[in-house]
């Protein structure tokens, strides 16, 4: 409701301001103005009329697509639309105080809006597809130089909705993991955004990874399809469930709060795993100490959990796991491109926002997900296929 109260709130604010930037002006350029941004307000109506006519549950593929399309388009209106509210009102205050007009300043803070707006443009038809495959060499302390070179592809948040008439662009990431022939397969969670019918066929898809010694998978906060609340609680603990056989049905050994021991080159290795549940900044963790029990013949330890806060809240799991691999934040699937990766205003939110972290001799890795959440946009933060090795030293 404060969404929808906000986007009409900017939309009336940036026609009133657009009115009297442009009362001056020749007929050409006001209606040059008034259409271009009409064709934007259109969009917006367009999108939050589907959304209005939503029946029953959210969690639909068709359903949660609208929903991440009319976040984007909400996202894009009211981004560009404060821009140009907040420097139009600069404008009007500075052309008081100095007692003449400013014209360059308004074509400037124009331009500016509508580049803003392209960007969600981008985002839409080609950020959120703009699938990148980061290699890392991780080098961890090992009680057995043999498990030198394991290989591990790591995704995560598919929310695959996202994919929603472009299961195509699943196959290819399907594609690229086997094209690097990795010894784990692994999968921090949030494979849906509200409901467990999302998967639609996607089972059929995500089963022919093929990893030497298989495939394992954390449950994130959005699968137990408590994010639909069109559904009573009864619904959603039947979705969880179901939830919980297509990710078996994918081929993931579903880790809940459990741990899978396998032979790598004769050294042991585990893979553990917790479940992850809650909202927003109210999420909870299952028992890590089930999940790390039995293991301490293991030469190496791999933890998964959806949310990375548990890395820094849990310091005894640095005792046992030299590696643990998080998604859960999207990088806020907005980003600048650094020199060191990527950085994102999720690190005002979030202490590990993505990528690799290291405190002492341990290891935590934050993929940016694969699939979309709120809004249908990447900008500047690519989906992420991730391949790591590890290297003893």
């Amino acid at each position: 409701m404060i969404l929808y109260l906000l986007v009409l709130l900017t939309e009336m604010a940036v026609w009133w301001r657009l009115k009297n930037d442009f009362r001056d002006d020749s007929l050409k350029r006001w209606h040059i103005v008034k259409y271009l941004k009409l064709v934007f307000t259109l969009i917006l109506i367009y999108s939050f009329t589907r959304v209005l006519f939503i029946r029953g549950e959210m969690g639909t593929p068709q359903s949660a697509s609208l929903l991440i399309f009319f976040g984007a388009v909400a996202a894009m209106n009211v981004t560009s639309n404060l821009l140009y509210i907040i420097l139009s009102l600069i404008r009007l205050g500075l052309s008081a105080i100095l007692n003449k007009k400013i014209n360059w300043l308004k074509w400037t803070y124009s331009v500016l809006s509508i580049m803003t707006a392209l960007l969600f443009v981008y985002g839409f038809f080609l950020g959120r597809f703009n699938i990148k495959t980061e290699k890392r060499d991780i080098y961890v302390k090992c009680a057995d130089s043999r498990v030198d070179g394991l290989k591990i592809a790591f995704i995560s948040d598919l929310h695959l909705s996202s994919f929603f008439h472009h299961y195509d662009k699943l196959s290819s990431v399907v594609s690229e993991i086997n094209m690097n022939r990795p010894d784990l397969m692994i999968n921090g969670g949030d494979f849906i955004t509200y409901g467990w019918k999302e998967f639609n066929y996607c089972d059929t898809i995500l089963r022919k990874v093929r990893a030497r010694y298989g495939s394992f998978a954390v449950r994130g906060n959005h699968d137990d399809c408590s994010y639909d609340r069109a559904i009573d609680l009864g619904a959603r603990s039947d979705g969880s469930l179901l939830v919980d056989s297509l990710i078996k049905a994918s081929d993931y050994v579903l880790l809940n709060d459990t741990s899978k021991t396998f032979n790598y080159n004769g050294a042991m290795v585990t893979v553990a795993g917790i479940r992850t549940s809650g909202h927003r900044l109210n999420i909870s963790y299952g028992d890590e100490t089930k999940a790390l029990s039995g293991i301490s013949d293991s030469s190496l330890v791999i933890f998964i959990v959806h949310d990375p806060a548990f890395w820094s809240e849990y310091n005894k799991l640095k005792s046992f796991a030299s590696l643990t691999l998080s998604g859960h934040t999207h990088g806020m699937q907005i980003g600048i491109p650094t020199h060191e990766g990527y950085w994102s205003p999720a690190s005002f939110i979030h202490p590990y926002p993505e990528g690799l972290y290291k405190q002492d001799d341990h290891y935590l890795y934050v993929n940016r997900g694969l699939g979309t959440m709120a809004m249908a946009i990447r900008i500047f933060m690519p989906p992420e296929i991730t391949i790591i090795t590890l290297h003893c030293q």
